[in-house]
């Protein structure tokens, strides 16, 4: 084997070795779990070390097509000129650092890359003795470059080799930290969100029931009163037509008045039922509504429950709020005979679905149809809620109303 040869062979396993342990410094500071700019200033120290460097920076691109200096430089002074420097790219791109990062780089001679060093002494730092510089990239963007400075018996070509390599895995590397760093504040929103979503299905159910229990009281205590207060000036004026044209028309407005009654208290138990007890559970509440709604309109039911007997006490209220929706409208609209009821845990949630074998109906014209506002209901309650709601139909083919709601609100 010729000596060139031999010393090829050995520069390259020089490069291999070196790679190798630059690659495993960079990955120590990713374990490190530093904040973006310490994980730089890591690196730089590094890199310093392999190249033997007396100072490493990270320059980074700016919006505005300037080059700025990374913070924690390894080597420089905290009072050193260069942590105000702000390098102008220009338009075209052109000068030392723009060639080093968006071109085909700066020729190394005599140790160092002399345009570099004339940017330098341009910009007023003084004592540079040489530099050399590498992109540094984080896949197909540009971030900015690496610059090494003063070393004491000059640069090779491996060394920028070498600050080229650090370039490309410290961007990586940043890249990844920066992602991580965003996701972080992406989580701490996301709760933040989904605490403002709790508090407000909360003042909604709060202002739901506080609106319903208005309207009960208001029905209950003057349409129902003064509907008896005419009942019984009714009754008094009867008396005095015992018989003829007079007394029929009387009979009849007696009895029309009567049916008003009769369909303002059951509103009025719709709007305000008794309240359950604490103990109660999902499963019970259905089943007693299925059996009142089989004795009252002759439909019959069957009941596929699989959930715990407990569940969260919001939670709950929905569950039994849609599923009420759903049967109250399959008894004023469908026409059915039967109902199939399911209700199971699905992906950290409860998924409920209520089918019918009634006349159906046209799901877009829903919103619009006289009757049919609790189907906009379910919809906003479920969606305020975190979950999902879903309603299909056609006519003549019956009605599907599903939902999901997760447990955690």
């Amino acid at each position: 084997m010729g000596r060139s040869e031999r010393s090829g062979r050995e520069h390259l396993e020089d490069l291999q070795e070196s790679a190798l342990n630059a690659l495993a410094a960079i990955a120590a500071c990713l374990e490190a779990d530093d904040e973006p700019s310490g994980l730089l200033a890591s690196v730089a120290e590094v890199v310093a070390e392999r190249v033997g460097a007396r100072r490493v920076a990270f320059w980074r691109v700016r919006r505005r097509g300037t080059f700025a200096l990374e913070p924690e430089p390894f080597g420089f002074e905290p009072d050193s000129p260069i942590h105000g420097f702000q390098i102008e790219l220009g338009p075209s791109r052109e000068g030392a650092l723009g060639h080093v990062v968006y071109g085909d780089g700066l020729e190394l001679a005599g140790g160092t890359m002399r345009e570099l060093d004339a940017l330098w002494r341009e910009a007023g730092l003084m004592g540079v003795s040489n530099s050399i510089a590498a992109p540094w990239l984080a896949g197909d963007r540009r971030l900015g470059a690496v610059i090494a400075y003063d070393s004491a018996s000059g640069f090779t070509a491996h060394d920028v080799w070498l600050l080229r390599m650090a370039g490309v895995a410290s961007g990586l590397v940043w890249q990844y930290r920066k992602a991580e760093e965003e996701l972080g504040h992406a989580s701490v929103r996301l709760e933040e969100a989904v605490t403002v979503r709790r508090h407000l299905l909360n003042n909604i159910a709060a202002g739901g029931e506080e609106a319903r229990r208005r309207f009960a009281s208001v029905l209950h205590d003057d349409s129902l009163q003064l509907l008896t207060a005419a009942e019984l000036q009714l009754e008094r004026i009867r008396g005095d037509f015992k018989s003829g044209h007079q007394a029929m028309q009387l009979d009849q407005l007696d009895n029309t008045l009567k049916k008003v009654e009769d369909s303002l208290r059951r509103l009025l138990t719709t709007v305000n039922p008794e309240p359950l007890p604490a103990s109660t559970t999902f499963r019970v509440v259905v089943a007693e509504r299925l059996e009142s709604m089989r004795l009252q309109h002759g439909i019959e039911a069957h009941i596929d429950i699989r959930l715990p007997d407990e569940l969260p006490a919001s939670v709950h209220a929905i569950l039994v709020k849609n599923v009420g929706e759903a049967l109250a409208n399959v008894e004023k609209h469908a026409s059915a005979t039967r109902v199939v009821l399911t209700a199971e845990m699905a992906e950290g949630g409860v998924r409920v679905q209520v089918k019918d074998d009634g006349r159906g109906f046209v799901v877009a014209e829903s919103v619009r149809t006289p009757g049919h506002i609790g189907l906009v209901a379910m919809r906003e309650r479920t969606q305020v809620a975190g979950g999902w709601c879903e309603i299909h139909g056609e006519p003549g083919a019956g009605a599907t109303v599903e939902f999901w709601v997760p447990l955690k609100l």
